[in-house]
């Protein structure tokens, strides 16, 4: 009988060309959903701790006759920064502005930190910032920092934090945002609507960091994401200091000129 020998085909170049062009296709398929779907993960993580803050902010509130609290503090006359970075608390993890400078100052971050226990909840994990820059900015309004009452249309004590009961829609008014920048905790709506404009090239990265867009705590403590459209949008472009006729009038709010009156930021108007 005569024997038969096995014969081996081999790949021709042309194939294993196809072969690789498959690959490449199905990859640049998949790798931008792998991308997409770690950092959605990124971004639950991220509301996850912003739920906490807000959690924070409201026991806060409830121990402090209902206010809520001021966005750097000066526990010296002189308001000087904290004696050095790693006391273990935000004041000793982020490098910040306030009393006039830049420093590892105590803001609204320390003030909430015994309800929340960690300064970790304070670091988005999709931050491309430097470690001691904050990730999560403090709304003026809520501080009633500086004149910022003023210019939103009313007249009051300032630096002296709102009530709860001033806040006249406590689920549509943003408290704290997505904001990484060493004057985040002096967030202001038009401070927000510079980074989110759509010219702002690698600064939207400050305040919408996930998939275009970025998570919000509202002044009742729920969280939420928002897209950067919606982020500018919602703000008026006009924020004039310079003469009386920049307030907002709470009584005929100009939404769409003014940005004093924005409905996310102002929380006078009812």
């Amino acid at each position: 009988m005569p024997s038969q020998t096995k014969t081996h085909r081999a790949f021709t170049l042309i194939e294993l060309l196809v072969v690789i062009a498959i690959i490449s296709i199905i990859a640049a398929i998949l790798f931008p959903v792998f991308a997409r779907a770690r950092e959605n993960a990124r971004r639950s993580s991220c509301m996850s701790n912003m739920k906490q803050i807000g959690l924070g902010l409201m026991q806060y509130t409830q121990d402090y006759d209902e206010r809520y609290p001021l966005s750097s503090y000066c526990p010296r006359a002189s308001c000087a920064a904290v004696d050095a970075a790693g006391n273990g608390k935000p004041s000793g993890q982020f490098y910040v502005y306030a009393g006039g400078s830049y420093g590892y100052y105590h803001t609204w971050m320390d003030l909430i930190y015994p309800y929340v226990k960690s300064t970790q909840i304070f670091v988005c994990p999709s931050s491309q910032f430097a470690k001691n820059t904050p990730n999560y900015g403090y709304s003026t309004a809520f501080s009633n920092y500086s004149t910022i009452s003023y210019w939103m249309g009313v007249t009051t004590p300032y630096n002296i934090p709102l009530s709860m009961a001033a806040v006249e829609r406590p689920a549509e008014v943003i408290a704290i945002a997505e904001m990484s920048t060493t004057d985040s905790q002096t967030m202001s709506a038009s401070s927000m609507r510079s980074y989110a404009a759509p010219t702002s090239g690698v600064n939207q990265f400050k305040v919408v960091p996930h998939l275009d867009g970025g998570n919000a705590v509202y002044a009742d403590g729920h969280v939420k994401w928002r897209s950067r459209a919606m982020i500018f949008a919602n703000i008026g472009p006009t924020f004039n200091t310079g003469s009386s006729s920049g307030r907002c009038n709470i009584n005929a709010p100009d939404y769409v000129n003014n940005g004093f009156c924005a409905r996310n930021w102002n929380p006078y108007i009812n």
